[in-house]
């Protein structure tokens, strides 16, 4: 049984420019000075205050510059306490002043109380012969397996055993548990050759290179716009060879991070390769030439359509955390990701930049809760642009609230009425007019069921002839839609109120995307049905013939803790 403790640290320059400065458990403060040798103006004296937490086995970071610190790829914000760990990377200033944290450690064996005792003590028990007769005692009971182990080194008498008991060697395994400090630790082996794999019929692509670690800090990016750009100047390229390196820093800060245990891993959305646009195998090329290109072991997640595997959804990190990290957990906080697709809008000066085509990649590392960075402030270190938060926020949709505006409506009549639902397609209309009102004895009016807005007003006409309630589970998104309905009941003189659904046009598109995710037998709304219920929205008003107006807010009832988490995530790109 052996303990590690963490005995000393050391922050040391990648650039070898001088020796390691120790950390100890008073503050140290590094930035500009003739220790560090940085003349930078921009570093600071007092840059970053660091002090070891020895039991805790980190040191505490917190940057106190003027200008901006980075751990790990994250920018640190001024006066907070961060942890670095063994490895991890210190940047005085973004992408200058790099520094690797290197800890020395400990190790305490624990002997058990019938262990053999240390050689000095064995000196003075043979002069003492009741002692002398204890330790033979002792070697007898001993196990032919300990006996034959004497002499040997801990760590090599626990492998030999363990080898011969499983008839394996370290060599032939992938994955090693070695004692540390009373838990198991993982030693893990470099894969041995390159490996592409599917899932769920092929909707997602999984290329593992030759010489690849798991490790719990993983270094994520999105592909293109990130790491490779067209060489065309095309936003699409025209060739499975239109590609170059994005930035002339890639290689180098991938060489880095590498050498400084992160893995390197690449999620990209595909949908052309299920649209029949893009070959698979020609794509395979590209990823392979990319990997060669660069010349270090990385993993890469290709999703190929649409469904859980598409960022900004999280299939594709859960697919690394759940099964292609060896078992290695993740560390969100030392692990970060970086793309293109941040919601950045226009700019025009003073230099002209395009609005992104989406939000999918900040939003994808939002739903992961892991840090994200621009490409252009990971590795140009730029100053992080502004970007244009989604109107809808699934966290902030789920917040209590009553299910009717104004307060005090009434959500059914003992009287005969017509209630007109207005709202978009995936607003919740339906699941609301069949739980609330059906279910309490309205008639369910419904065009999808009917077929048309003709046979829809005859099935009211002869509901209302019967004294009966109804409810009209249509769009009806203008005035011309309603008015048929509205002026049909005041001919029967029946009271005719107006539901208006409170789900958003986003909103209604993020609860299309969580009902195709959560029900197989759900049919999926083009897009395009959503934009022309926009485009023809008229606001209900009382003018029209409503005797009341009611707002019917969205609030879910999940069936599990599972779907309520999903719904809470970000769904739609941007």
């Amino acid at each position: 049984m052996a303990s590690k403790t963490l005995k000393e640290c050391f922050i040391k320059p990648l650039t070898d420019r001088h020796p390691p400065i120790r950390i100890d458990t008073e503050r140290k403060f590094i930035g500009r000075s003739p220790e560090t040798q940085i003349q930078d103006p921009c570093c600071s004296r007092q840059q970053v205050c660091l002090k070891a937490n020895l039991p805790g086995g980190f040191v505490l970071v917190k940057s106190l510059g003027s200008n901006p610190s980075v751990l790990n790829g994250k920018q640190l914000e001024k006066d907070l306490g961060y942890e670095a760990y063994d490895g991890d990377i210190l940047e005085l200033l973004p992408g200058n002043h790099q520094y690797t944290f290197e800890f020395k450690f400990e190790e305490k064996k624990v002997k058990p109380t019938k262990e053999r005792k240390d050689s000095k003590k064995e000196e003075r028990v043979k002069k003492d012969s009741k002692k002398e007769e204890k330790r033979e005692s002792h070697k007898r009971s001993l196990s032919k397996d300990e006996k034959r182990d004497e002499g040997e080194s801990g760590e090599k008498k626990t492998k030999k055993r363990r080898e011969e008991r499983t008839g394996s060697s370290s060599s032939s395994a992938s994955v090693e548990k070695v004692s540390n400090g009373g838990s198991s630790k993982k030693t893990l082996v470099p894969t041995k050759e390159c490996k592409w794999e599917d899932l769920d019929g092929k909707q997602l692509y999984i290329y593992t290179s030759k010489d690849l670690v798991a490790s719990e800090k993983v270094a994520s990016y999105d592909m293109d716009g990130t790491l490779i750009k067209t060489k065309s100047g095309n936003v699409f390229p025209k060739t499975i060879d239109d590609w170059q390196i994005a930035f002339p820093e890639v290689p180098g800060k991938l060489k880095t991070l590498h050498k400084n245990g992160f893995k390197i891993v690449i999620f990209t959305n595909q949908a052309g390769i299920s649209k029949g646009k893009l070959k698979i195998e020609e794509f395979r090329t590209k990823i392979e030439a990319l990997q060669a290109k660069l010349n270090l072991p990385m993993q890469v997640f290709i999703s190929t359509g649409k469904g859980k595997y598409r960022k900004p959804l999280t299939g594709m990190w859960d697919t690394l955390c759940q099964l292609k990290n060896d078992g290695v957990k993740v560390d969100k906080a030392r692990s970060f990701y970086v793309g293109d697709a941040a919601g950045r809008p226009e700019v025009k000066k003073p230099v002209k930049r395009k609005k992104d085509h989406s939000c999918a990649d900040r939003l994808m590392a939002l739903n992961v809760g892991i840090p994200f960075l621009t490409p252009e402030a990971h590795f140009q270190n730029a100053k992080e642009a502004d970007w244009v938060k989604p109107e809808f926020d699934p966290r902030v949709a789920l917040e209590k609230r009553q299910q009717l505006d104004p307060p005090g409506s009434k959500l059914t009549s003992s009287q005969q009425e017509v209630i007109v639902m207005v709202g978009f397609p995936g607003s919740g209309k339906s699941h609301f007019a069949r739980a609330q009102l059906e279910s309490k004895g309205y008639v369910h009016i419904n065009r999808d069921a009917l077929g048309s807005w003709q046979k829809c007003v005859s099935l009211l006409d002869s509901t209302l002839k019967s004294g009966k309630r109804a409810v009209v589970d249509n769009t009806n998104p203008d005035v011309d839609s309603r008015k048929r309905f509205v002026e049909l009941a005041k001919k029967r003189n029946v009271p005719c109120r107006c539901f208006v659904m409170g789900a958003t046009y986003k909103q209604s598109r993020h609860n299309n995307v969580f009902r195709e995710l959560t029900d197989r037998s759900h049919s999926s709304i083009n897009d395009m049905v959503f934009n022309m219920y926009k485009s023809k929205y008229q606001e209900p008003a009382l003018s029209e013939g409503f005797d009341e107006i009611v707002k019917v807010n969205f609030v879910p009832k999940f069936e599990s803790e599972a779907d309520e988490k999903l719904y809470k995530l970000y769904l739609l790109e941007s």
